[in-house]
């Protein structure tokens, strides 16, 4: 019997943007909360705008009449991988680690609202990268704040660092999708 699989946990967990990246599908010009450009799924004419991705529902559709490609991001790897929704919604699952970083909330203690707490999701760095924040934690030493996080794409390497460098515009890396 197959596994089975939460649809709903993995539309929120990975964005559209997320599954883009995935497949290198870059080039998408940015208007407003929409991105728009050569439809990946069946490799449009070069300058062509006809597929559509709206980042706030995150959603997609190919205006081509050759395509009519459109739906969520189980719709868009079904079509980029020519599976059924299951299949792909198994693929983010695998690609996205998607349920592996749940974590419990941290210890109450009595310096708990002196720490600056980054709230769990999905973040950009400047450079497009993607990273998804796990926790935050304090360094063992001298009980410093520090965020857990790993990266989506390569290895999903886990790495640490100060708070500072998550959410704010001059931060490295900026809030994409809270978890």
């Amino acid at each position: 019997m197959a596994e089975w699989v939460d649809f709903k946990k993995v539309k929120e967990a990975v964005s559209i943007d997320m599954a883009l990246n995935h497949y290198g599908v870059n080039g998408l010009t940015k208007q407003g909360d929409e991105l728009r450009g050569v439809c990946p799924i069946h490799k449009g004419a070069r300058g062509s705008k006809n597929f559509t991705v709206n980042l706030q529902k995150n959603a997609f559709k190919c205006f081509s009449s050759k395509c009519k490609a459109k739906g969520n991001v189980l719709d868009f790897v079904a079509a980029m991988e020519g599976c059924d929704i299951r299949t792909a919604a198994v693929k983010l699952t695998e690609w996205f680690k998607v349920g592996e970083s749940q974590s419990s909330a941290p210890s109450q203690d009595e310096d708990t609202d002196q720490r600056i707490e980054i709230q769990r999701g999905i973040y950009r760095n400047k450079d497009g990268a993607l990273y998804e924040v796990l926790a935050n934690a304090q360094s063992g030493e001298h009980f410093e704040p520090l965020v857990v996080y790993r990266e989506l794409f390569g290895d999903y390497q886990f790495w640490v660092a100060p708070p500072e460098n998550f959410g704010s515009q001059d931060s490295r890396l900026t809030l994409v999708k809270p978890l």
